[in-house]
């Protein structure tokens, strides 16, 4: 009911924009005099509209909270046009993205929606998908590397639609298929992205000689070697994270508080304070321009924060549960091993997840330990896309930025369900 309201109600609002006051300036764009007090009355109106329909809703339903239920529903579009407006610029990305052009904005056309003609909104008529083709043209996988990404895209399909069907509530054999083709597509990726190489990014000249592709043509390494940066630094985050959460926690020993507040203190200092010792000391270990340098500078600054994050978090577990497991014959180790790490998968995933997205989008260390085009990051490679601000590929930008971005929302997709998992209820009898 609520949302067929808003949705009836913010078309008829959008088929009454002043279209005859529209015109055509002097420029490429439609020009609409007093637009923005045209928009600040129509989302006026808008709200008053559906505080009027959750009114009258109330008065049938609840009449005693007719009011409270007029305030919630404006409340409700108004924080669905300030989510649409904070998505706006990655709605206008991924528009020019799939347009022909290379440009930000291309020639609106003279008949049409309004916003379209404003240049808002993207033209329909312009979708293509000429900007991933000129991206992923000098890609070349082998037959193996398709079968893994066909593997992959299967599994993922089938993790969605057992997805959907868990949310109508099937469980039971839904369930373990569910993570089984989550498991599925762990083990694509992980083989895709240790088997994909810098040979396998090239072009063709004339002769047909093989020529280095360019870095618009080389997003696809750019994404793998990023994932393998952010994925070996979140699973070294864990290891180390667990092991020292753990020992702070449980364990009393000498210098147990001076280093706890030697890591509040640390975290005090931007990151990048650093940037000059560990080019030193990665320069004095000959690790400058490898993979290897990167995942230990970005591991060494995961320490204080992730097993600050865990320690807090197994003290609010009851020790209970290891000392029943040590009075039954198992050893510390055996308890930790066995105990603590299956009840703490969810917060192990949120610190591995919270690294990965740390170092997924990072550039300043990125920038200084790596040089050759070959080992970029992501975040490099979009900075090389925009290094010309006068000869600006922005649609094969837009492109990589879209492609570059799907590993976050797949992964973030497929374990959020494990991070709001209650592991530990009911574990210790009262």
């Amino acid at each position: 009911m609520r949302a067929w309201t808003f949705g009836f109600t913010v078309t008829a609002l959008l088929s009454a924009w002043p279209t005859a006051a529209a015109q055509s300036g002097t420029g490429r764009f439609v020009v609409v005099p007093y637009g923005w007090a045209w928009f600040l009355f129509l989302f006026t109106l808008s709200v008053l509209m559906v505080g009027l329909c959750g009114y009258l809703y109330g008065r049938a339903t609840k009449p005693m909270k007719a009011f409270r239920t007029a305030i919630t529903w404006s409340k409700h579009l108004f924080l669905w046009v300030a989510v649409l407006l904070t998505l706006y610029p990655v709605i206008y990305l991924v528009g020019v993205s799939f347009g022909r052009s290379n440009a930000l904005a291309s020639i609106p056309p003279r008949e049409g929606n309004l916003l379209v003609r404003a240049g808002v909104l993207p033209n329909p008529a312009d979708f293509s998908l000429v900007q991933y083709r000129r991206v992923l043209a000098d890609t070349h996988l082998y037959p193996y590397q398709w079968g893994l990404l066909a593997l992959f895209t299967a599994a993922a399909l089938l993790f969605v639609l057992l997805s959907l069907a868990r949310r109508s509530g099937k469980e039971g054999w839904v369930a373990r298929l569910q993570r089984l083709s989550g498991w599925i597509m762990l083990a694509a990726v992980a083989l895709l992205v240790v088997t994909l190489s810098a040979e396998q990014f090239y072009t063709l000249d004339a002769s047909g000689q093989r020529r280095r592709a360019s870095s618009g043509g080389m997003m696809v390494l750019y994404i793998r070697n990023t994932l393998l940066v952010s994925g070996m630094t979140g699973l070294f985050a864990v290891l180390i994270s667990t092991t020292a959460g753990y020992a702070f926690a449980r364990m009393r020993f000498e210098g147990r508080y001076g280093t706890l507040l030697a890591f509040v203190f640390v975290q005090m200092f931007p990151s990048f304070m650093a940037l000059v010792a560990i080019f030193y000391l990665m320069n004095y270990l000959g690790l400058l321009n490898t993979f290897t340098g990167l995942i230990l500078a970005y591991s060494g600054g995961a320490i204080a924060f992730s097993s600050w994050i865990f320690k807090g978090y197994l003290e609010s577990i009851s020790p209970n549960l290891e000392e029943a497991a040590m009075v039954d014959g198992a050893t510390r180790w055996g308890a930790f091993w066995r105990i603590i790490l299956p009840i703490s998968v969810p917060m192990l995933l949120f610190i591995f997840l919270l690294q990965f997205i740390g170092t997924y989008s990072e550039f300043l260390l990125a920038n200084v330990l790596l040089t050759s085009n070959d080992r970029w990051t992501v975040g490099l490679g979009l900075r090389a896309l925009a290094s010309n601000a006068l000869a600006t590929q922005w649609g094969t930008l837009a492109a990589s930025a879209v492609l570059g971005s799907l590993p976050i929302l797949v992964i973030f997709y497929a374990f959020q369900n494990a991070l709001s998992a209650q592991y530990i209820a009911g574990g210790v009898k009262g």
